[in-house]
């Protein structure tokens, strides 16, 4: 079997996670395209991790149960959801699978205690200072963490004309981004050599 699922994996993986911590949003079209492309490994007999048909069915269906909850109780957006189910199907329902949601919700909790601690560190003088300091990109997305969250003191947008949809725009977590790198890390630790030689 040749190294060639594994790298569109890898390359599939790469684009969710830059798509995800870039823009916190899985687009639709990149889960199907990795359901499409895991559905041809699994039936075709090219599934990188020896994983058969039913074991890739049964994972996608144990990750997508899992994580419904947390999408029910405004947690976890969908596109996280959506993506945790085809990692059950690229990995089934293994130790490996476990892994990716242990190793996104460590990244995704750092992640979070990273913005505590901006959001806490922001008022001081110090921020200020290094913000300047900071390469451009960088000291935005930080001055972007230490906006106070709606209902703490942060001024409230005017309500929508009736009949106008409400957009709330909400910087949230990159769940299935963090998902992505640690399964990034598990396809070049345990999965099957990339090269032919």
């Amino acid at each position: 079997m040749g190294a060639t699922p594994s790298i569109l994996l890898l390359l599939w993986l790469t684009a969710i996670a830059v798509m995800d911590l870039r823009m916190r949003k899985v687009r639709n079209w990149m889960v199907l395209l990795g359901l499409a492309t895991g559905l041809v490994a699994l039936f075709s007999g090219v599934q990188p991790f020896w994983v058969e048909p039913w074991d890739g069915v049964i994972g996608m269906l144990a990750a997508f149960a899992a994580l419904l909850p947390f999408y029910a109780l405004r947690w976890m957006g969908a596109g996280d959801v959506k993506f945790a189910a085809v990692m059950g199907l690229w990995f089934g329902f293994s130790p490996s699978l476990l892994l990716i949601w242990l190793g996104g919700s460590l990244l995704a909790g750092l992640h979070g205690l990273l913005v505590l601690a901006w959001r806490a560190f922001s008022p001081s003088p110090y921020a200020s200072w290094l913000q300047a300091r900071l390469p451009l990109r960088l000291g935005s997305a930080l001055s972007g963490l230490a906006a106070p969250a709606p209902g703490h003191g942060a001024p409230q947008p005017a309500l929508p004309a009736a009949g106008a949809p409400r957009r709330v725009i909400q910087r949230s977590i990159p769940y299935a981004g963090y998902m992505a790198l640690t399964a990034i890390w598990l396809v070049l630790e345990n999965g099957p050599p990339l090269s032919s030689s």
